[in-house]
């Protein structure tokens, strides 16, 4: 079969483009903004209605045309919308998934009642009214196993806000929203693109001019016929939507990248690597920058009676955060793959939290730097094939790369890593790197385990191997009065609640009478 012009994995790009739109214009589009979302969030109450009814959303259902059309407009836009919705919801409910897997592979029930959650899990079978089968067996799954399963997604859904459909952007594709190179009236050339747009009153059409910039004019690819409209601080932003597939298919191609590079993140160094290199070693100290100036906006609307993000001040330097985090991480990662050409990396579970930072900047940090660096590594795997993985981070700044001796106090400060075994010495965040790299040959289950089923494993393959102590004044395994294993508590020098979390770990796996979550 002849290979046609785009046959290609899509891979859309989104470019914010401002507009010079005249006042009754901008008056037009608002509407239809604000009527759409009125709609996305009778269209959430319906899907949520039905998610507990049939345990599934659904994008094609359609039984009540009149309301919807009465609130969006035309049948068109009801579809966009209920698709639109759908796909928030689906992915909110994905992430409660994740989480309810974890839930259940930390727990200590039985095998068999984990493989049937685990199941139910995956046929997102939760609140579904109907028999639910193994695949396997064909064994239908108790009744109270399926109770169980309820009341974990119960907990793992409760604390988070489901997706807030009053905030929706519109996105629009060629029934109502189409896009069109000008032929004339660039106004100078300022103008990149014109948008026809469909309103409220049927039959009638606006064109709305974007005023385009040179990072979005050099982007390669297609233009899809589409537009996303949103509405940010009272101004609107319109998003014009590129399919990169095409080109990211020959940077594939023409990318040589081999070995494995593992990655330890951190709020001090932004990353350090299992090949030595410590980058973005400067960035704590201008999210301190940033955190002062938050910190005294918000305590002057505080002192006024008002709340932080009713100011635009504070607005607008949260948002500078956010893309601060988005360069920084693209920045260093670009640079990174430019120069090492990994074909994949491994990195830790991310934990965006730092003690001299306040708990406001730590909570933007973690609600948005997550998904900054998630869109980064997709973008790389898009754009050159770069694979990435995650692994339990779980004492890798505690434990020594050389000799796998695991004691808190081989971590001296946030920089400095001794070994207390071996006397290995290393800058803290290169150690731990070489800890994740090494995680990587670890069975896929290490990634769901709990801090106590980790240093349990940790301390009993340490002691499992013999580990001659290098540093001078001591014998290793032969139990000097030097041996730091007579004072570390994981170890049983000393009791510690992570070392009994451990052993009632061990002791209910055998003990069917006592299960916990």
């Amino acid at each position: 079969m002849p290979r046609r012009k785009y046959d290609h994995p899509p891979v859309h790009r989104t470019d914010l483009l401002p507009s010079n739109l005249t006042a009754a214009k901008e008056t037009a589009v608002l509407a239809l903004l604000r009527a759409y979302r009125r709609g996305a969030v009778l269209l959430g109450r319906e899907q949520w209605r039905l998610f507990f009814e049939t345990g599934r959303f659904d994008k094609n259902f359609d039984e009540d045309k009149v309301t919807f059309a009465a609130v969006i407009g035309a049948a068109n836009r009801v579809q966009m919308a209920r698709w639109q919705v759908v796909g928030q919801l689906q992915g909110w409910i994905s992430n409660r998934a994740n989480e309810f897997r974890d839930t259940v592979n930390r727990s200590t029930l039985p095998p068999a009642t984990k493989h049937m959650l685990h199941t139910i899990n995956v046929l997102g079978a939760w609140f579904r009214c109907g028999a639910v089968v193994m695949k396997d067996t064909g064994e239908a799954i108790p009744d109270a196993v399926r109770r169980l399963a309820r009341t974990i997604m119960r907990h793992c859904m409760a604390p988070h806000r489901k997706p807030d459909l009053s905030r929706l952007s519109m996105r629009l594709d060629h029934r109502a929203g189409s896009i069109a190179r000008p032929v004339t009236a660039t106004q100078s050339g300022a103008v990149g693109w014109w948008v026809t747009l469909s309103t409220l009153a049927k039959g009638r059409k606006i064109a709305v001019p974007l005023l385009t910039y040179t990072y979005h004019a050099e982007r390669p690819g297609r233009i899809t016929n589409g537009i996303q409209i949103n509405e940010r601080d009272g101004h609107l932003t319109f998003g014009v939507i590129t399919d990169m597939g095409e080109a990211c298919a020959r940077s594939r191609a023409d990318y040589r990248g081999s070995g494995v590079l593992a990655l330890d993140f951190g709020l001090s160094t932004l990353f350090a690597t299992s090949e030595g290199q410590l980058l973005g070693q400067g960035w704590l100290n201008r999210l301190k920058r940033y955190d002062a100036l938050l910190s005294m906006i918000a305590a002057s609307q505080q002192r006024a009676g008002r709340k932080p993000r009713d100011s635009r001040r504070y607005q607008a330097l949260v948002e500078d955060v956010r893309g601060f985090l988005r360069t920084e991480v693209g920045r260093v990662l670009n640079r990174l793959v430019e120069q090492d050409k990994p074909a994949e990396l491994v990195l830790e579970r991310l934990d965006f939290r730092h003690s001299d930072l306040s708990r406001r900047l730590n909570a933007i940090l973690r609600n948005c730097g997550r998904k900054v660096i998630q869109d980064k590594l997709r973008d790389l795997e898009e754009r050159f094939g770069i694979t990435s993985s995650e692994v339990n981070a779980a004492y890798t700044s505690q434990t020594c790369s050389c000799c796998g001796y695991v004691d808190k106090r081989n971590r001296r400060d946030q920089k400095t890593f001794v070994c207390l075994w071996c006397g290995h010495e290393l800058h803290a965040d290169l150690n731990a790197a070489a800890n994740i790299e090494a995680r990587r040959a670890r069975p896929n289950g290490w990634l769901f385990q709990g801090k106590a089923a980790v240093l349990a494993e940790l301390v009993r393959g340490f002691g499992e191997r013999r580990v001659r102590a290098f540093r001078s004044g001591r014998t290793g395994s032969r139990g000097a009065p030097a041996d730091p294993r007579l004072t570390n508590p994981y170890f049983g020098g000393k009791p510690s609640a992570v070392v009994r979390s451990a052993e009632r770990h061990e002791a209910s796996m055998k003990s069917p009478e006592t299960q916990t979550f």
